[in-house]
């Protein structure tokens, strides 16, 4: 791992979330909203998961990577498999979101998803999965703390996305400071109308309308709801009780704090 490490952008790479991706994009890329929406996200990034084994190009083969490394990549290997990557200067910016909410999702994208098997069972039947820690990127818990650990390095954000969904001019403005970039109020608004769950949903630029070789839009659209507290709509009491005691035992400690609803 260590050898191909060096192919990696050392510019900025985010973790999770396609909302934070496309911010970041645009705050590097002179909040040019026309060119989002004309060229797919998935071409304007590299996504080191699919990366060929070099991490020379992309996912699908979008993104090839330019002379001196790409601007920005996006991930969701857990901390412990970019440990390497963690020690250079690269601008990273680490999403989050609320582990009940997070499961509703990965439950959804494991429906949706063909290269996983288009998942069958009901939500509780999942949960046997996250109990066991068999998710594809592994135990929820162990991925926040993992990233979370790093909090202390230069150069490294975290972005929770329920700030981001209550207070997007807020959290735009804490990601342009954290970039080094200048940007209007003006220009503020227009990243933040255009990020908006609403929008991203409806524009076949970021919604991967064009992916449904590996998605299935009859069972989940890939953004689906985006609303914070939806996992009360899955989520029994046992399952809820299980994941408090989990967050209490694994986050609390280190000082990771989640909201669970607005």
């Amino acid at each position: 791992m260590k050898s191909l490490l060096r192919h990696i952008p050392d510019q900025v790479c985010v973790i999770l979330y396609a909302r934070i991706l496309e911010i970041t994009w645009l705050l590097m890329n002179d909040v040019n909203v026309k060119k989002a929406n004309e060229i797919d996200q998935t071409k304007r990034h590299l996504f080191l998961d699919a990366c060929d084994p070099d991490f020379k190009t992309a996912f699908h083969g979008s993104a090839k990577l330019p002379p001196g490394g790409a601007p920005l990549a996006k991930t969701h290997f857990p901390q412990h498999m970019m440990e390497e990557h963690t020690k250079r200067d690269t601008k990273i910016i680490v999403g989050m979101r609320n582990p009940k909410d997070t499961l509703v999702s990965v439950f959804h994208f494991y429906r949706m998803n063909k290269s996983l098997g288009n998942f069958i069972g009901s939500f509780s039947d999942f949960f046997t999965l996250v109990k066991a820690k068999r998710l594809v990127y592994g135990d929820i818990f162990d991925h926040n703390v993992g990233w979370w650990s790093i909090r202390d390095r230069p150069n490294t954000m975290y972005v929770f996305y329920e700030d981001l969904t209550e207070d997007p001019v807020k959290e735009i403005r804490r990601m342009a400071k954290f970039l080094g970039k200048e940007v209007s109020d003006e220009d503020i608004i227009k990243i933040a109308e255009w990020t908006t769950f609403g929008n991203m949903s409806q524009s076949k630029s970021t919604n991967y309308e064009d992916h449904q070789k590996c998605f299935d839009f009859k069972i989940a659209p890939y953004m689906r709801k985006g609303t914070v507290g939806d996992w009360k709509t899955q989520f029994n009491e046992e399952e809820s009780k299980y994941i408090d005691d989990q967050y209490e035992q694994s986050c609390v400690p280190h000082g990771l704090k989640f909201r669970f609803e607005l």
